[in-house]
C-alpha cells in the first residue's frame, strides 16, 4: 500500500472505529453474559463522526486532518547522550545530574548561570513512573532535600503558596510566556500563570504538540522552556547553554519511551506490523474479561471520537509538521507546527482544588491578572483570569480558553492522578466526571454529551484499566 493510500486507510479506520475490527467482531456470537454486538452501521452512527459536527470549530481547527503521521527523532541524534542530559543513569531510574545541569558563563544571560540542582529527571522521575511524578503528597515519596522541592522558587519566584501546592497537589506553577522575547516585562501575558502537573512522557512521540495544552510545537521548544524555567529564578534566557544538538539528543531519548514496544511499528510505515496497527485501533489491546469487552463498546461510542489514534488513543487530528522530511518541500522552515485539536471539557472552570490565579504583590496582597483575548469576530475582550485558561494563555484567542490536548490512554491505569490539575484521583473519578454536568455543560461537552448507566461506567473503567 502506498503512502497516501495508507494514510487514507488509517484515517478512515480511526474515524469508523475501524471496519477491519468491528466488521469482524459483528460476525461473532457474543458470550451469554455480554450485551450483543451491533453491526458496523450502528457503530458508525453511534460514533457521530461523519461530519465532525460535534467537534470544536473555529479558524484554528480549519486545517486539521486525520492522518497517521508522527514526529521522529533527528538522524544522527544520540539517545544515550540524551538520557545523560535528561538526568538519568543507564538504568533509566536513578537520577544522575552529572551531565544534566545547564549552568556556566552565558553571553545570552550576560553572566554566570547557577543551577538549583534540578534536571529534567527531577520532575520526570524515571521509567517506573512513566517519566512523571509520584502521586501527592509528594513528600511521602521524595525527601524535602530533593531539588524538585528546594528549587521550587525557580517556578514560583516567591509565591507563598507554591511549595504547599506542589507537595499537597503535585502541581507546579508555570508562566507560559515567561521567556517570550516579543513581550516586554510589563506585558500581562508575561504575568499570567497556571498550576499544572508534570506530564508523564511515556508515548510522547505520538503527541500532537507538546506539553499539556500542546503549546510547544516541537520537542525543542518544550525542552528548552523547561531548562530555562525550572532550573533558575531569573527571567533571562541562556540559549547558548542549551544547544540544538543537545535538544535533539534529549528528544531522541524521550521519543524512545513507549508503554508497549509494539507501538513502535506505528512510527515506521515499512515495519511489517505497521499496517496491522494502523488498520486495527485495538490490535495491541488484550481484553481478558467480559466487562472489559463491554467497556470497549462504551469507549467506541462515547470516547473514541476524540481518543481515535489507533492503539495509542489520543486525538488523531493534526497539521502537517514542517522540516527536513524528504516528503516535504526543502524550502519549508525547519520548525513548523506539529499541533492538533484541543478541547475545553470544563476541568479548568471547575477548579476543583480552589486554586488562586491572582498575582502576588510585593506588599503581601494579591492582584488580578487581566489579559486581552481576541474573539473570532476580531473584537477584543479584557479577560480577568480566575482559572487556568489553558491554551488561550499562549494563543491569545478567546476560543482557546480552557482548552487542552487529548492525552494518550495506553497504560493509563498507572498515570494517575488525572487531568492537568490532578483533580481526579482514579479512573472511576474520570468516568464519573465525564457523566457530570461540569463536563456536559462545558464548551465542548455540549457538543458531545455523555450519559452512561452505572454498568456502562464500571465496564468502561475495566476497559481503561486493560489498556
Amino acid at each position: 500500500m502506498n503512502r497516501s493510500r495508507l494514510m487514507h486507510a488509517a484515517a478512515t479506520a480511526a474515524t469508523l472505529g475501524t471496519a477491519a475490527t468491528l466488521g469482524t467482531a459483528c460476525q461473532l456470537s457474543a458470550p451469554a453474559d455480554e450485551e450483543p454486538l451491533v453491526d458496523l452501521d450502528t457503530i458508525r452512527s453511534e460514533l457521530r463522526l461523519d461530519a465532525d459536527s460535534f467537534l470544536n470549530t473555529g479558524t484554528r481547527s480549519l486545517h486539521l486532518e486525520r492522518n497517521l503521521r508522527f514526529a521522529s527523532a533527528r538522524s544522527g541524534a544520540d539517545a544515550d547522550n540524551g538520557r545523560a542530559l535528561f538526568g538519568l543513569a543507564a538504568d533509566g531510574e536513578t537520577i544522575d545530574t552529572s551531565g544534566a545541569l545547564f549552568e556556566g558563563p552565558s553571553l545570552a544571560f550576560e553572566g554566570l548561570v547557577v543551577s538549583n540542582g534540578r534536571a529534567c529527571a527531577s520532575c520526570h522521575r524515571g521509567r517506573s513512573l512513566s517519566f512523571g511524578m509520584p502521586p501527592p503528597p509528594i513528600d511521602a515519596h521524595i525527601p524535602d532535600t530533593d531539588p524538585v522541592l528546594t528549587g521550587v522558587d525557580a517556578d514560583a519566584q516567591g509565591d507563598p503558596e507554591a511549595l504547599e501546592v506542589l507537595v499537597d497537589l503535585g502541581l507546579f506553577k508555570y508562566r507560559p510566556n515567561r521567556f517570550n522575547p516579543a513581550r516586554p516585562a510589563e506585558d500581562p501575558y508575561r504575568r499570567v500563570f497556571f498550576w499544572r502537573k508534570s506530564p508523564p512522557l511515556v508515548n510522547v512521540v505520538f503527541s500532537r504538540g507538546f506539553l499539556l495544552d500542546g503549546r510547544a510545537r516541537v520537542m525543542f521548544e518544550a525542552a528548552r522552556g523547561a531548562v530555562f524555567s525550572h532550573t533558575q529564578s531569573s527571567d533571562q534566557r541562556f540559549d547558548d547553554l542549551f544547544s540544538l544538538p543537545d535538544a535533539f539528543d534529549m528528544e531522541a531519548f524521550m521519543f524512545e519511551q513507549l508503554s508497549d514496544p509494539r507501538l513502535g511499528a506505528l512510527l515506521d510505515e515499512n515495519h511489517p506490523d505497521h499496517d496491522a496497527l494502523a488498520g486495527d485501533p485495538f490490535h495491541t489491546v488484550e481484553l481478558r474479561t467480559h466487562a472489559a469487552r463491554r467497556g470497549k463498546r462504551v469507549f467506541i461510542r462515547d470516547c473514541m471520537s476524540c481518543h481515535n489514534t489507533p492503539n495509542v488513543f489520543n486525538d488523531l487530528a493534526n497539521v502537517q509538521g514542517l522540516g527536513s522530511d524528504p516528503n516535504r518541500p526543502p524550502t519549508f522552515p525547519a520548525f513548523g507546527p506539529n499541533t492538533g485539536r484541543a478541547f475545553n471539557i470544563g476541568v479548568s472552570e471547575r477548579n476543583a482544588h480552589g486554586l488562586r490565579f491572582t498575582e502576588p504583590a510585593s506588599d503581601g496582597s494579591f492582584a488580578p491578572v487581566v489579559i486581552p483575548l481576541i474573539n473570532e469576530n476580531g473584537s477584543v475582550d479584557e479577560h480577568t483570569v480566575t482559572f487556568d485558561i489553558g491554551l488561550a494563555a499562549t494563543t491569545g484567542r478567546a476560543e482557546d480558553i480552557g482548552r487542552f490536548k487529548v492525552p494518550q490512554l495506553r497504560n493509563i491505569r498507572s498515570l494517575g492522578p488525572y487531568f492537568h490539575d490532578n483533580s481526579a484521583a482514579t479512573l472511576a473519578d474520570v468516568v464519573e466526571y465525564f457523566n457530570s454536568d461540569a463536563y456536559n455543560e462545558s464548551a465542548d461537552g455540549r457538543r458531545h454529551r455523555i450519559r452512561q448507566s452505572r454498568r456502562e461506567r464500571r465496564d468502561l473503567v475495566r476497559f481503561l484499566e486493560a489498556l
